[in-house]
């Protein structure tokens, strides 16, 4: 039982919903023509020095482009087992939002990382890892005490699996070199920041608000509070503020 008194939530073959198999037939055709297509390999993958030099569109494909047959044989199974629930529950829009949000959110992470380091910089990231360190997270967030099968055979709960996962990902940063796995540490952030937030709009205002607010900090500008100023303005208030030099 949970701690609630409900029993907590076990998971055995997991459903193979609309979304996952979409997200299963673009890798699989993304990363055959990876291997047959000349040069298509070199411009779908993330290197992060590329992004900064007008390669943008590299942190929406760098997740579907998987040129190894073995690992591209286990992406597709842990979209399968890790994905399909969280489908199930939350819908196929909100699901296939958050699989591409969250890989964009590492990929752009991750071109930060190699502005500062040269070896992250000149990179090639593919694979779709950060999403499903990002479906961890956010089963480890919305179902803590859900039961999930680690390697297919141990039965865990999502926040233990958590756990397992980025002290794993640790590990083989340590042992194998930290710079090819930027990526997927980064996605389990990614995926908890995502699915904890109220709404994926709700998000992306709380990044406008930051940013708009740092512009002004950069002009000089201060804001002075009135009495009506109470609520925030993510909370509805109607606010007062006053920017003044």
């Amino acid at each position: 039982m949970s701690p609630r008194g409900r029993p907590a939530m076990s998971f055995g073959v997991p459903p193979f919903p609309t979304g996952i198999k979409w997200l299963v037939i673009v890798t699989l055709a993304a990363s055959v023509m990876s291997k047959v297509v000349p040069g298509m390999g070199a411009t779908t993958v993330l290197t992060p020095a590329l992004f900064w030099h007008g390669w943008v569109w590299q942190v929406f494909t760098y997740p579907f482009v998987i040129p190894d047959a073995r690992a591209l044989l286990w992406s597709l199974l842990g979209i399968w087992l890790l994905g399909g629930s969280l489908e199930q529950q939350w819908g196929m829009r909100r699901f296939v939002g958050f699989y591409i949000a969250v890989s964009v959110l590492a990929g752009l992470a991750t071109a930060l990382v190699g502005l500062a380091h040269p070896d992250v910089g000149t990179f090639h990231y593919f694979g779709n890892w950060p999403a499903i360190a990002g479906l961890i997270a956010a089963f480890a967030v919305t179902m803590p005490n859900a039961q999930i099968f680690f390697s297919f055979v141990l039965p865990v709960s999502a926040r233990a699996l958590l756990a397992i996962s980025v002290g794993m990902t640790v590990l083989f940063m340590i042992m194998d070199g930290w710079v090819g796995y930027v990526p997927e540490l980064l996605g389990f952030p990614a995926g908890a920041l995502w699915v904890s937030s109220r709404s994926p709009r709700h998000l992306l205002l709380r990044a406008r608000v930051w940013w708009i607010d740092r512009r002004l900090r950069r002009s000089r500008l201060r804001v002075v509070r009135g009495k009506d100023d109470e609520a925030t303005p993510l909370s509805g208030g109607r606010g007062s503020d006053k920017y003044l030099h």
